[in-house]
């Protein structure tokens, strides 16, 4: 009977120290959400040819590189005072490039036409569904630095301009006899829209402006997947409950 006695105390010790335990870890989880704005410097992979061609489409394929500027917005929780877990979409806005290219004609090899220009536009944008663990270090103070890490899925978003020439003959005369080749130059835009997996990772600051709310500058990099980088930094304001 005893023992039955010393048994039951020991279990309702241990079921109190579970659900205390529970309450804890309950009462330390804390959510957050965030707007972010963001610069976008975009360094992607190109094919270079030596000496250049006179037809121009592979320059007209090419993606270009630049600068611009997006925003976002996320959605996470504190699991302890040094672990997070965070959901985002970020967009960028699109950057693009115009330029007058050449095609050849498909008559110099008769007349002394060297190459036909036309204007070609080629655009990129970029959307981002990032799910990132953090760490943070515990510092004492307003200022805390934290890490991120994770996969994001990047849909990409591309429009460019290619152009061909063709021949098209009509008579001299009425009667025929004499033709008199023409080039036409037809120009198509092309909308490519892809999706893949890239890695991601960044360096934050979190700065408490109140209890609940805090500016976050950061830097974020996405490599792997884009055939390039892309690097943002940005602030967030974040506010947490």
């Amino acid at each position: 009977m005893i023992r039955r006695r010393a048994y039951l105390w020991r279990t309702a010790i241990v079921l109190v120290a579970m659900i205390a335990s529970a309450r804890t870890s309950q009462a330390q989880t804390r959510g957050y959400v965030a707007g972010d704005l963001f610069g976008e410097i975009i360094q992607l992979s190109k094919t270079t040819v030596t000496p250049a061609l006179q037809d121009s489409t592979v320059d007209a394929l090419s993606p270009p590189d630049g600068a611009t500027f997006g925003g976002g917005a996320r959605i996470g929780a504190f699991f302890a005072p040094q672990w997070s877990l965070e959901l985002g979409v970020d967009i960028g806005r699109e950057i693009s490039e115009e330029r007058t290219l050449s095609i050849r004609s498909p008559i110099s090899v008769l007349a002394p036409v060297a190459s036909l220009q036309y204007r070609s536009r080629t655009s990129q944008r970029y959307l981002a569904t990032s799910v990132l663990a953090g760490y943070h270090a515990v510092v004492r103070g307003r200022i805390q630095p934290g890490f991120r890490g994770g996969i994001s899925f990047v849909r990409s978003e591309r429009h460019f301009t290619v152009a061909n020439a063709s021949i098209s003959t009509t008579p001299l005369l009425p009667g025929g006899g004499i033709l008199i080749p023409t080039v036409v130059l037809v120009t198509n835009d092309y909308t490519t829209v892809s999706y893949g997996l890239t890695a991601t990772v960044a360096a934050e600051v979190a700065i408490d402006l109140a209890e609940h709310f805090a500016i976050v500058p950061e830097m974020r990099a996405l490599a792997g997947g884009l055939g390039g980088i892309v690097m943002r930094p940005g602030v967030a304001a974040r506010w947490r409950w």
